[in-house]
């Protein structure tokens, strides 16, 4: 057995996980140092807004903006960066790096991208746009702070859709055993 990925060698039998195409979650107890780095991706991933958005404050001078928004705002996205680690971890464990992984992983992520769209058009620049300073630094730096909510919609529906396939197929699995 291949330990350094979490895999099976090609030869043995991978009877729990028959779609995942051979690839399996490490057993239980041992350390895969890539299942840490993907929690560790997913958090920085989701804070990366937040940490551009601090230092353009900082840099800036627009702390009462930065003060205003930074506890929510990463309480929110810690939120999200849980969700996406709960929903590819349960696949992962369940079903291995396989089709359900993705399914689980690209649903997570596309209801998560939605809802930060619709929180920085309803809440961010709504923020930014009462502080004439701070709209003129967006402005400068030629940020995009608002988008229109089609697209926050789009992924909204498009992560619920994923998220409900792979419900549905989880379900029919727990079914059958």
């Amino acid at each position: 057995m291949c330990h350094n990925a979490g895999m099976t060698a090609p030869d043995e039998s991978n009877e729990n996980n028959a779609d995942s195409g051979g690839m399996k979650a490490p057993a239980r107890g041992s350390w895969n140092w890539g299942v840490l780095g993907g929690y560790i991706g997913t958090l920085i991933g989701a804070l990366g807004w937040v940490i551009g958005f601090a230092v353009v404050c900082l840099a800036t001078g627009n702390t009462d903006i930065l003060a205003r928004i930074i506890a929510p705002a990463t309480a929110v996205s810690l939120g999200l960066a849980f969700f996406v680690i709960l929903c590819s971890d349960m696949a992962i464990k369940k079903y291995g790096a396989g089709p359900m992984f993705f399914l689980a992983l690209y649903g997570g992520l596309a209801w998560a991208m939605g809802l930060l769209l619709l929180l920085f058009n309803h809440w961010i620049a709504v923020i930014i746009n009462e502080s004439p300073r701070m709209m003129r630094t967006m402005q400068n730096m030629n940020a995009v702070y608002q988008t229109d909510d089609l697209w926050a919609v789009i992924l909204l529906v498009a992560g619920t859709v994923l998220l409900g396939i792979f419900t549905v197929l989880v379900l029919k699995d727990s079914a059958r055993n």
